[in-house]
């Protein structure tokens, strides 16, 4: 791909590559270039290996690529690992004594004209006076040299991230700049002539899915958040730990999911927004609140972080294959509404679309996300402003007052005369239980009825791409991304509609462009395709071609240009 290049950076758990990662990634949009940063790493406490991957352009990058320019590795383990996935005439790096490619891994190095460069980081760490570790700040400033860009960005970087640590950073500039003298191979070069900086990307903020939620719920107006540790979503727990003398929330982990999704239920009845976020496991024990919640009419936001698989599946790694149980958890029949976001814009603003639509409607709403944008960091250069808060509060005679637009009179607490009972059981419009056939059905049907008015007020999905597209790519999530930086790289027409609302469903934009003839393929992040299935069951159109993918890896750019090619 000529309009964007990669750097992987990779090590064992512990060698400090996550945070390395992170000051290459911001060095190099520093240097006026957007970034996209992904994390891997084991779903385990100690041993394994990490990387992280920073693709980079002079144009926005959304997504990852399959294959790197610079592999640098301070790990047996992931150098056998990445070693297929160099691109040809790139290079790798690494600092492994007596390490010996097999001889797969030698005949494609030899192929594709692959430069390896051997670097003993830790003696050259000994050698100026700093601990071993500091073996992957020498690999960092010769990555740097590779990149040919500014020594003294980088520098900035470090001193400031590590200032406030008990680092002696001295020894860390002397290590960055030891990595940094040595000389590199003199036919290798990344051809940045094709990146002609239009734009500069330097003054532009860099976040990752999770932060904008947290930044989203701020502006939203949530003052209290109530969550327990759980991959993708637990960095949205820290972000807003790290920032509460700031903004004035209060931030508790809860001893369990259940008693975070009860927290939440009990705030937003006393009219302060809240939230929690979790993963599979944890969402499947917060779904007896959910119910609860759908009953009571009492507003519940929730992030839903996917992983891979079922069971504990592979929950360091990414998937999109929650969708069914967002849609159905919780016993009984009751309206919900499910959103999915892609990247940090769609996390920031919907979040807050999230709560006013909690609160106007009185329902739950699940706000889907993955690890690929929870946990990635995106190039963003100003956040939209704060979306109108809509609290939809009204005092009437009866709480649950039966209405044709479903949403019945909502106040807060003690601030209207009226009193009323609020009551997990059936209740009547004064919120007493019954068990009056009548009275159950006119509720029934009362509570569904918000999805009709709801579905009439959410916005259409978003179109990318050109009118006449011979081939439109239809998803939800983070497939957009992918899409989106693969039609850079092809003269081919290629649209893709993009999903944000997902429940309830507005499927008329997708039977008009099947009939515009267009050729339309349904992607997705797992195995049975979850919303081409909601689609049929809402509308009985039936996707003739989909593009899945459940191998706990996102889609690669290359995996859309791949398929466009068959």
């Amino acid at each position: 791909m000529k309009k964007r290049f990669a750097v992987k950076f990779t090590g064992q758990s512990g060698q400090g590559i996550n945070t390395l990662g992170e000051i290459l990634a911001k060095g190099i949009k520093n240097s006026g270039y957007n970034i996209f940063a992904s994390r891997e790493y084991p779903s385990i406490i100690k041993g394994g290996y990490a990387a992280y991957q920073i693709d980079f352009s002079d144009e926005e990058v959304l997504a990852s690529s399959k294959y790197s320019h610079i592999l640098a590795s301070l790990a047996e383990e992931a150098l056998h690992k990445y070693t297929p996935f160099v691109n040809p005439k790139g290079i790798i790096v690494h600092s492994l004594k007596d390490f010996q490619f097999s001889k797969e891994e030698s005949k494609y190095i030899e192929e594709n004209k692959i430069q390896v460069v051997h670097i003993d980081t830790k003696q050259i760490a000994l050698d100026n006076k700093a601990p071993e570790i500091m073996a992957n700040v020498v690999l960092l400033g010769y990555i740097w040299k590779l990149l040919d860009l500014d020594i003294k960005i980088i520098e900035k970087l470090l001193r400031k991230i590590f200032a406030k640590k008990n680092i002696d950073m001295d020894a860390e500039i002397r290590c960055l700049m030891a990595g940094y003298n040595i000389d590199k191979p003199k036919d290798f070069s990344i051809d940045k002539s094709q990146l002609k900086i239009k734009r500069n990307w330097n003054k532009s903020k860099v976040l990752t899915g999770n932060d904008a939620i947290g930044l989203g719920a701020i502006s939203a107006g949530c003052r209290t958040y109530f969550g327990y540790p759980m991959t993708p979503s637990t960095t949205i727990l820290e972000m807003l730990g790290n920032t509460y003398k700031e903004t004035g929330m209060l931030v508790k982990q809860a001893e369990s999911e259940i008693t975070a999704a009860q927290l939440v239920m009990g705030s937003m009845y006393m009219g302060t927004r809240a939230f929690t976020a979790t993963s599979g496991g944890g969402f499947d024990l917060m779904t007896e609140t959910l119910s609860c919640a759908g009953m009571t009419e009492t507003p519940f936001v929730v992030v839903l972080g996917q992983r891979s698989g079922s069971g504990t599946g592979v929950p360091t790694w990414t998937g999109a294959g929650d969708l069914n149980v967002a849609l159905g958890a919780g016993h009984g029949e009751f309206p919900r509404c499910v959103i999915a976001t892609s990247d940090v814009k769609d996390s920031y603003e919907l979040i807050q679309k999230a709560f006013n639509i909690a609160d106007v409607y009185q329902i739950p709403v699940i706000v889907l996300t993955e690890k690929q944008n929870a946990e990635s960091m995106f190039n963003i250069s100003n956040l939209s402003k704060p979306l109108k808060i809509e609290r939809g509060l009204r005092s009437g005679k009866n709480r649950y007052e039966i209405t044709e637009s479903g949403i019945s009179p909502r106040w807060i607490p003690e601030s209207a005369k009226p009193t009323y009972l609020v009551n997990s059981d059936e209740h009547s419009e004064d919120g007493i239980s019954t068990e009056d056939p009548q009275t159950i059905t006119e509720m029934n049907e009362k509570r569904m009825r918000k999805l009709l008015t709801l579905r009439k007020e959410l916005p259409e999905p978003v179109y990318y791409g050109p009118k006449d597209a011979e081939t439109v790519f239809i998803g939800m999530g983070t497939t957009k991304n992918a899409v989106l930086d693969a039609v850079k790289e092809t003269d081919k027409k290629i649209g893709y509609l993009h999903y944000q609302y997902i429940y309830p469903l507005k499927f008329e934009k997708i039977l008009e462009i099947y009939e515009e003839g267009s050729r339309v393929i349904l992607i997705e992040n797992n195995q049975s395709g979850e919303f081409g299935n909601l689609v049929k069951r809402e509308c009985n159109f039936e996707f003739p071609e989909k593009l899945l993918k459940f191998d706990s890896r996102p889609f690669f750019v290359e995996d859309i240009l791949d398929f466009l090619e068959k």
